[in-house]
């Protein structure tokens, strides 16, 4: 309404008073309870809660990754590189000249490598002639003999060659360990390059004597020059 002179009093209408936002907060919640009393009702309950994720699938490692990770496999690599390192520097700095593909056999190289660079004593040319043929080894007995030695030993033997003799003499082996150790002579170095020795000065056991050897030295090593009987057999 107004009170200015000369016009009709008319109602005027107030304005709204404010709304309290926490007013109208709780009047949304509230509305929201009231949608979610009529979904339970509909739905007969609660709606089951989803399932939980899967665990992620796990992924096994690759054995070189899970070697590669491990202290003593790093510490036995790096052991086999020392050890290597080593061998070589060792073969490098103190290794002995290479003698190629010589068969040696009871010490010293020679004209020819198979004899030994002492005609006496067990690795002497006797010994190891008796030891050849206890175990009858023909090819390593005859390579102790020249060549004239060699057919001296056969024909004394009654043999086709010297091979066959030694073949022959194996036979008459009763005991390879008490013969191989018949050629046992002291190890006496002779004066000269050249020596005899008589199965007669040995004591031989489990086997036959071996005659008269004429021993002479070549290059550096011991060869059977000569063979004949001797008195003893």
């Amino acid at each position: 309404m107004t009170d200015e002179p000369g016009k009709e009093l008319t109602p005027r209408a107030d304005a709204p008073p404010p709304i309290d936002p926490e007013q109208l907060r709780q009047f949304q919640e509230f509305q929201r309870f009231q949608e979610f009393q009529r979904y339970q009702e509909g739905q007969g309950g609660t709606p089951p809660a989803a399932p939980p994720p899967p665990p992620p699938a796990y992924k096994r490692k690759p054995i070189w990754l899970i070697l590669l990770g491990s202290k003593l496999f790093r510490r036995l690599i790096y052991m086999g590189f020392a050890a290597i390192l080593a061998f070589w520097a060792y073969d490098h700095y103190f290794g002995g000249d290479d003698q190629g593909n010589v068969a040696v056999d009871s010490g010293g190289l020679t004209q020819n490598p198979l004899r030994p660079p002492t005609p006496f004593g067990l690795q002497g040319t006797v010994g190891m002639l008796y030891k050849h043929v206890a175990h009858g080894d023909a090819d390593s007995a005859c390579q102790l003999f020249t060549d004239d030695a060699k057919k001296q030993f056969a024909q004394v033997l009654g043999a086709a060659d010297c091979p066959a003799a030694v073949r022959a003499l194996k036979q008459q082996v009763t005991s390879i360990s008490a013969y191989e150790r018949s050629g046992d002579s002291p190890p006496v170095t002779p004066s000269s390059d050249s020596t005899k020795l008589s199965a007669c000065d040995l004591t031989v056991s489990g086997g036959p004597r071996l005659g008269e050897l004429g021993l002479q030295k070549q290059g550096v090593g011991w060869a059977i020059s000569s063979y004949a009987p001797s008195a003893c057999g």
